[in-house]
């Protein structure tokens, strides 16, 4: 563009300009919109009144990954996926009807297949002689305000984090002057221009809006006179940065309203060049924060409430700990002398018993020494929770553990006619706590004769060496447990749901006590069943040498 050419324009604008406002922007007389639309970071794109892109800036380009002479020319909806083709369809008749559209989503689609999330702003463009020609578009990336907001409305306990990157400048693409500045004052981003003293020499409808000035009051008032009180200083040290490095870095700033009032801004931008190459001043685009803030406030007042309420929760559970430690220990101390006393009626050294006293003893000693099971199963249970449970280790054989719990139940496998087997390998070395390996073995033989029929059951004991691991399966013939509760069984106070009567009353502790001294020798215990009346295999996996 020769000097002749910007005297012209200039003078085909005098009508438009006041002789006060050029009096106060002469360092900036010249800019050169065209420039400035070209080299904004912002994605902008022209289109014509049939959709067809006519112009596009670097930005654009470069965010689609296609080149500006693939651009030129393609419908706007070449740009947006086949699922989105609606949407765009609806903001493009909004535009046609309304004259305008403002920060409306919409996918698009890069040269690569990829998508990513826009908010989209238009108005229309007219040409010297009020006629519509077309719209100016101005399109900003919100991947990431759409991605913390999916997690926002998914569950409200953390904002991940705040939206960093604003696209730069909204600056539209026009064959004259005077569209370039029509872009400029249209947009609908706060967008100011100043010089290197840091003078505001121009800012748009949008920015004069939101502050809450006229055009004229902003004119020539400092960067300073639009920062609160708090950002003072962060805007005195990015824009003295911008002077060495001529580098608009984007920089959260709160922006101070005429009226006092304050809202959080994300500042980005770029530097202004004249014809000589020489920085003459800066246009720069601000972000209102003001929404992101408010839900990251609301975001962490959820998090204070959930904080409190698990703290409240903890003492709950503290008292629960201490008071179930406390009265299972209560319930245990006199449980001790009556089974004493009760083995020594039994031995008739008090006195000779006669048939019914001696079968009632037995009963009291049966249901005594259930009683002690279930108190003692209660406290290894609390133990677990707390990390408590203490195990003391050493090599034993595995095969002996359990060919003695074996021997150790065949009376009451006896009693019920109940036939248990064992194909058991030998010389299995392994570092357990034996009396907690026994309790589990002892525990899984007892389920099994609890869901078995008596005189026909079957309970078959195996142990294999495999690898570095020990497997052991307890399997019989009861009556099973259904898909839906095999993962359950091992949950404290879990129980499954059977109207067979039952010789021994359950809790639901037991397999989870299980569960925890497996898991603390280092294995795994897990159940199977074909379901009701198919039988159960209980499966315990050991590390040999752990």
């Amino acid at each position: 563009m020769t000097s002749r050419r910007i005297i012209v324009t200039k003078k085909k604008r005098k009508s438009t300009i006041s002789r006060k406002h050029k009096q106060k922007t002469p360092s900036l007389r010249n800019l050169d919109y065209k420039k400035l639309y070209n080299e904004s970071p912002t994605l902008q794109r022209t289109i014509n009144t049939r959709g067809t892109i006519i112009a596009c800036n670097d930005a654009y380009a470069q965010a689609f990954g296609y080149t500006k002479k693939e651009i030129i020319g393609k419908s706007i909806f070449t740009f947006v996926p086949k699922e989105d083709l609606n949407a765009m369809q609806e903001v493009f008749e909004t535009w046609k009807k309304k004259g305008m559209v403002e920060d409306r989503k919409v996918w698009f689609k890069r040269k690569n297949g990829s998508i990513f999330p826009g908010l989209i702003s238009a108005k229309n463009i007219y040409d010297s002689k009020g006629r519509l020609i077309g719209s100016n578009t101005s399109i900003r990336d919100i991947s990431e305000i759409y991605s913390a907001h999916t997690k926002l409305e998914e569950s409200e306990h953390r904002l991940r984090e705040q939206y960093e990157n604003l696209e730069k400048t909204n600056k539209l693409l026009s064959l004259t002057e005077q569209r370039y500045r029509n872009l400029y004052e249209k947009s609908p981003v706060l967008l100011r221009t100043i010089d290197f003293d840091g003078k505001i020499k121009d800012c748009n409808e949008a920015y004069t809006n939101a502050l809450g000035y006229t055009r004229d009051e902003v004119i020539g008032m400092s960067i300073y006179d639009n920062t609160a009180e708090k950002s003072i200083q962060d805007m005195k040290h990015e824009f003295e940065d911008w002077k060495t490095t001529h580098r608009v870095s984007q920089r959260e700033i709160w922006i101070k309203r005429k009226d006092g009032s304050v809202f959080p801004s994300l500042l980005s931008g770029g530097s202004l060049y004249d014809e000589q190459g020489r920085v003459v001043g800066r246009t720069v685009a601000l972000m209102d924060l003001t929404e992101i803030y408010n839900a990251k406030e609301k975001l962490e007042k959820t998090e204070q409430q959930i904080r409190s309420q698990f703290e409240q929760l903890q003492k709950l559970s503290s008292l629960k700990d201490d008071f179930l430690t406390m009265i299972t220990h209560e319930l245990k101390t006199p449980l001790v002398p009556i089974k004493g006393y009760i083995d020594i009626l039994t031995t008739e050294k008090l006195g000779t018993l006669n048939p019914e006293q001696q079968k009632r003893l037995e009963i009291i000693k049966s249901s005594t020494n259930s009683l002690l099971k279930l108190i003692s199963d209660l406290l290894d249970a609390q133990k677990l929770e707390l990390g408590l449970l203490k195990m003391n280790k050493d090599i034993h054989d595995l095969s002996e553990i359990i060919r003695n719990m074996v021997n150790k139940m065949k009376p009451s496998t006896d009693r019920k006619g109940i036939t248990i087997t064992t194909h058991l390998e030998d010389s299995l070395p392994f570092y357990c706590d034996h009396v907690r390996v026994e309790q589990v073995i002892s525990n899984l033989i007892n389920n099994s004769l609890d869901f078995c029929e008596p005189n026909v059951g079957r309970i078959d004991i195996s142990l294999k060496n495999e690898g570095n691991t020990a497997k052991i399966v307890v399997k019989d013939n009861g009556i099973g447990i259904t898909k839906e509760s095999l993962d359950k069984i091992f949950v404290k106070f879990y129980q499954v749901d059977t109207s067979m009567t039952r010789e021994h009353g359950g809790t639901g502790i037991g397999l989870s006590v299980c569960k925890g001294i497996v898991e603390g020798h280092g294995g795994k215990i897990w159940a199977e069943s074909e379901g009701q009346n198919k039988g159960t295999e209980m499966h315990i996996q050991l590390p040999k040498f752990r």
